[in-house]
């Protein structure tokens, strides 16, 4: 028997009690579908605690659970309004606003005649949260558990596989300073285009810039961005054609994009991107008091879970005025001054660097630059990628 809640669940066709103590178990059962679904081998898996059982109980109502537990089989997998009407026995009309209700708020996407439902990290959290268009007291309620989410290392998971999803990109202008410097030394030390932001993206035609999902959530959560609140995630091809359709996001070209990277850099945003040699759809400019993935690097030393740039960086003692801005400025706490030498220097903690850049883009004196140090390639594509963290997960397990 299928069992169709009406909107707000108020009116229910069965009144016994011992049906409603039934409706109960289904309902949860719904939730742990839902937690399995937004959980695939590629992606981050939800934990099945305390803390996931708030974020998905406010982020779907019961009816949205059912629909999607019942109604859709894989995330990622595109599926029509005729088989998950099938599959719950809704009604057509019901379905369709209900279908739309969730499109809207970007629990699930639609292309065409498919809907997609994503996993929930990275996919979901970034729509949902970036979109910000639910109930602000289910987006609060949902915000405050993915936040101690964070706090208990969620975003660790990233590193269980062994080949982190994100990678660093280096800050704009010191990478095209050390390409300058760098044009006669081995193939091996020269900068690549997957290491340089505007030749990464150049083969895109369409650019957005939206909200940032990390900061909405934290903001939500009580705990707002200490760096920045303007927009600076960005979002190209396909993605941003999406974004700009669905007014989350405004269209920018490659040149305001660029202006746009440098001025993140001077907010102490790091440029972080999908692992992979091949352009992805999306640049994220990530604090360390927000973002998920940094805030685990710095708090809980998860530096598995990212891959550091290809570049560290190089003090001039020269040209240092000691002004201590790159100090405040790295988002790793990967420098200190140390003041009990004959003369006041400015070290570097390689181990705790990241490779971000950010320290020479904003000193004033230009006494820091970055050097290749490393050459480490990543992944061609993101399909892959995708397989490398299945399979490697697979050897864990």
């Amino acid at each position: 028997m299928i069992i169709y809640f009406d909107k707000f669940n108020k009116n229910l066709s069965i009144n016994t009690l011992e049906a409603n103590n039934n409706l109960m178990t289904e309902s949860e059962d719904n939730y742990e579908k839902l937690r399995i679904l937004l959980s695939p081998p590629s992606a981050v898996p939800l934990p099945k605690n305390e803390l996931t059982d708030k974020l998905l109980h406010n982020i779907f109502t019961e009816e949205e659970a059912y629909i999607i537990g019942n109604g859709i089989k894989k995330a990622i997998r595109p599926t029509t309004a005729r088989k998950i009407r099938k599959r719950t026995g809704i009604p057509k009309k019901d379905l369709k606003e209900k279908l739309s209700d969730m499109k809207y708020t970007s629990k699930i996407l639609k292309f065409g005649p498919f809907y997609i439902l994503l996993p929930y990290l990275p996919g979901f959290f970034e729509f949902y949260f970036t979109t910000n268009r639910d109930d602000p007291k289910r987006i609060k309620k949902a915000g405050e558990a993915h936040y101690e989410l964070i706090k208990r290392g969620f975003h660790a998971k990233h590193a269980a596989t062994g080949y982190p999803l994100y990678r660093v990109i280096p800050a704009v202008e010191p990478t095209e300073k050390t390409i300058e410097v760098n044009q006669d030394l081995q193939v091996q030390h020269q900068v690549l285009p997957y290491e340089v932001l505007k030749k990464y993206l150049s083969k895109y035609k369409t650019f957005a810039v939206q909200p940032c999902s990390c900061r909405t959530a934290a903001k939500y959560s009580g705990n707002p961005c200490k760096c920045t609140d303007e927009n600076f995630c960005v979002s190209a091809g396909l993605l941003a054609r999406y974004i700009i359709s669905d007014n989350v996001g405004r269209q920018v070209s490659l040149d305001e994009l660029m202006e746009i990277m440098k001025k993140a850099e001077k907010e102490g945003l790091v440029h972080e991107t999908i692992n992979t040699v091949k352009a992805s759809m999306f640049i994220c400019n990530c604090c360390s008091c927000c973002c998920g993935f940094l805030k685990t690097v710095k708090e809980l030393g998860n530096y598995d879970s990212i891959t550091k740039s290809n570049f560290e960086p190089l003090r001039d003692k020269e040209k240092c005025t000691l002004c201590n801005k790159c100090l405040e400025i790295c988002p790793m706490g990967a420098i200190k001054r140390v003041e009990d030498s004959p003369k006041d220097i400015m070290e570097f903690n390689y181990d705790l660097c990241i490779g971000c850049g950010l320290c020479a883009s904003n000193c004033p004196s230009n006494a820091i630059s970055l050097k290749k140090v490393r050459n480490e390639v990543p992944i061609k594509g993101l399909i892959g990628l995708l397989r490398r963290r299945k399979k490697d997960k697979e050897k864990v397990h």
